[in-house]
């Protein structure tokens, strides 16, 4: 008889170490499936207004090191798509923008002149193009771009050339974009 209390009672640690010792996995969607995973969480205390208009522009400067990887900051606006939506804020009240500059001026980067620089091909494309399929305006500061020698050619389609970051900040902080900088 008390064998079995002896095994009862490690069956049930086992199990309530297995169950409350597993990390929450984050997954993606609903607005973009490749990209932008995010942990739900239950019991909010401040959850997003379902009618808002959240208008954010992003400021990219950090890069990511690895000429392999993506830049995870770029990769957090689809975060805040996927987050947002999920919580029940419409797809089309989200507008967000981002301008790279600084070092984050090689995410910008046409495959081939990645190709020539990094030997791999822009790893950040796919980010770029599906965020400007979705309204994304993305930029790319004018004055790092002639600082690193490049040109409008140069450059990934969907990316728009602006005279300076600084401009592209200011101009949509006073159309009340909120900053988000990492």
């Amino acid at each position: 008889m008390k064998y079995k209390w002896i095994c009862f009672l490690c069956v049930l640690l086992i199990q309530t170490t297995l169950t409350f010792g597993q990390k929450r996995e984050p997954t993606k969607g609903p607005v973009f499936n490749d990209f932008g995973a995010v942990y739900s969480v239950e019991h909010l205390d401040f959850v997003p207004d379902s009618t808002a208009l959240l208008k954010a522009i992003f400021d990219i400067e950090r890069p990511q090191t690895d000429p392999n990887q993506i830049n995870p900051i770029i990769a957090s606006l689809h975060r805040y798509y996927n987050m947002h939506v999920r919580y029940g804020v419409k797809k089309e009240n989200i507008h967000l923008a981002l301008v790279l500059h600084g070092s984050s001026t090689k995410d910008a980067l046409s495959d081939n002149v990645y190709q020539g620089k990094f030997k791999t091909n822009n790893p950040n494309r796919e980010l770029i193009k599906t965020l400007s399929d979705i309204g994304v305006d993305v930029f790319l500061c004018g004055q790092s771009m002639s600082y690193n020698g490049f040109s409008k050619k140069d450059l990934l389609p969907e990316v728009k050339v602006a005279l300076s970051a600084m401009t592209v900040l200011t101009t949509y902080q006073m159309d009340n974009y909120a900053l988000i900088k990492f």
